[in-house]
């Protein structure tokens, strides 16, 4: 009898098979570990620079998930954020916020994105909320 161990299979069945997500992030290193990420876990990532880029491919397409940074040249997330609760297209679309700043949202309060971030990500975070966000 052979006695090679064998790979523990994951507690979670992280996936994002079938979903779509738009990643808003304006510094290109960010946003390609992001895409990486989601891609990582199935996910069909459209990544854009800015809110005008954000806001075009909302025209044409409705994703499961929305990853906006905070900071963007075009705006803030907050300005973002305020323009899509206001869109019926895209109300419901669960956010998650990206900062690296702390001051930017108090504990208590998310300002209408469904979860926030600080920089550095916990990558492994990161992945469980975003299928459970992309899921609901």
């Amino acid at each position: 009898m052979s006695s090679f161990a064998q790979p523990t299979p994951s507690p979670l069945n992280l996936t994002l098979a079938g979903r779509t997500v738009l990643v808003i992030e304006d510094h290109e290193d960010s946003r390609d570990l992001l895409t990486s990420v989601l891609q990582s876990l199935q996910a069909h990532v459209v990544a854009v620079s800015n809110i005008d880029g954000a806001e075009r491919e909302l025209s044409l397409l409705r994703p499961h998930l929305i990853v906006c940074d905070m900071k963007l040249p075009d705006g803030t997330g907050l300005d973002f954020i305020k323009w899509l609760r206001k869109n019926r297209r895209g109300g419901m679309i669960p956010c998650i916020a990206i900062t690296g700043r702390d001051d930017v949202f108090p504990a208590t309060r998310t300002h209408g994105f469904d979860a926030y971030m600080q920089k550095p990500i916990n990558l492994a975070k990161f992945s469980t909320v975003a299928v459970a966000l992309a899921q609901r």
